[in-house]
């Protein structure tokens, strides 16, 4: 009688051992059904150790000469901020994207460094302003400087020094993992549109964002829902992967600059408040940017102040001063829009 019991018990706790681990199983492969998606471009990642990263920003070469540039198309979002003599440069912020080659990588400017404080990022450059020089040693963001990492970067000898300078998304996560500077980034999340929900605002399928010395164009191709950049009439190649650049929001933030030196180097204020236009699925909607401190977030609202939603995908943020010339317009109207 005793074995009987014994017996039963047994399968009892058998049973109730395999329908426990049935539910483990089918709650796991409940939890990994679930989409996950970066939270700065909505766009789905294979798993969450996608986001287990820090971010980083490059700072990259914009003048004529270093055009081409490679890995712009691979960052999760893009900046161009003015720079002296009329130029402008690249800020290159990836989380989720990677690029083999990313370059090429130049100088920074205190600015540049506010655009990474925001975002708790590394910054990545070669060389400085002395102005740069005194804001990073101060220990705001950890940084990347080229000269002191010199086997993580390289010189392309197809072009003239120094719009030749490269590295690459491993070399970098190769340096944060030495310097323990590989901590999972706290990214903020945009707010979405669905992929179908059809956005308002006036018609802007063409738009011209011109700094003096780089003439920037977005042709909205209704087929894919994103615009097409070009860069002085021509389409823009990112030569990594031989395709054009696809932009599904531009943003512009307007600031004002002023000289500080005779070498032309600009002073640029990025907290405070400014107007704002967000291009988006072939509209064109006017608000605001504010950012209350160097450690905050940047926000772009609209004049309800409420923050703007986005179209999945990659977004380029204008920073413009007083030089630039913005223009747009409904290619199907006669008038343009400035």
């Amino acid at each position: 009688m005793k074995k009987i019991i014994l017996v039963v018990v047994m399968l009892i706790m058998t049973a109730l051992f395999v329908t426990s681990c049935s539910k483990t199983d089918n709650q796991e492969k409940t939890q990994t059904t679930e989409p996950i998606y970066n939270p700065l471009t909505h766009e789905q990642v294979s798993s969450s150790q996608d986001l287990e990263r820090r971010v980083f920003i490059v700072s990259i070469d914009n003048s004529s000469t270093a055009r081409p540039q490679s890995g712009i198309s691979s960052a999760d979002i893009m900046y161009e901020v003015p720079a002296e003599g009329g130029i402008s440069r690249y800020l290159a912020l990836f989380y989720v994207g990677s690029a083999d080659t990313i370059g090429p990588v130049r100088s920074a400017r205190p600015y540049m460094v506010d655009v990474a404080r925001e975002w708790n990022a590394v910054f990545v450059h070669c060389g400085w302003s002395e102005d740069a020089k005194a804001y990073l040693q101060k220990g705001y963001v950890d940084y990347i400087n080229e000269f002191g990492y010199g086997s993580s970067f390289w010189r392309d000898k197809s072009r003239k020094a120094p719009h030749n300078l490269y590295t690459s998304t491993e070399n970098l996560y190769a340096i944060l993992d030495k310097k323990g500077w590989d901590s999972v980034s706290q990214v903020r999340e945009f707010p979405f549109y669905s992929s179908d929900d059809v956005l308002v605002g006036d018609k802007a399928d063409l738009v011209d964002i011109n700094y003096p010395a780089a003439k920037n164009r977005y042709k909205y191709d209704v087929e894919s829902g994103l615009y097409l950049r070009y860069i002085n009439s021509e389409a823009q190649i990112d030569p990594s992967n031989d395709k054009q650049i696809e932009v599904a929001n531009v943003i512009v933030q307007k600031v004002s600059s002023k000289v500080l030196d005779s070498a032309g180097r600009l002073s640029i204020n990025l907290t405070g408040s400014g107007e704002a236009i967000l291009f988006s699925k072939g509209t064109v909607r006017i608000g605001t940017w504010k950012r209350d401190d160097l450690n905050s977030p940047t926000y772009f609202c609209d004049d309800a102040g409420d923050e703007w939603q986005l179209a999945p995908g990659k977004t380029w943020i204008q920073v413009c001063n007083q030089y630039v010339k913005i223009s747009y317009q409904d290619t199907t109207a006669t008038t343009d829009k400035e």
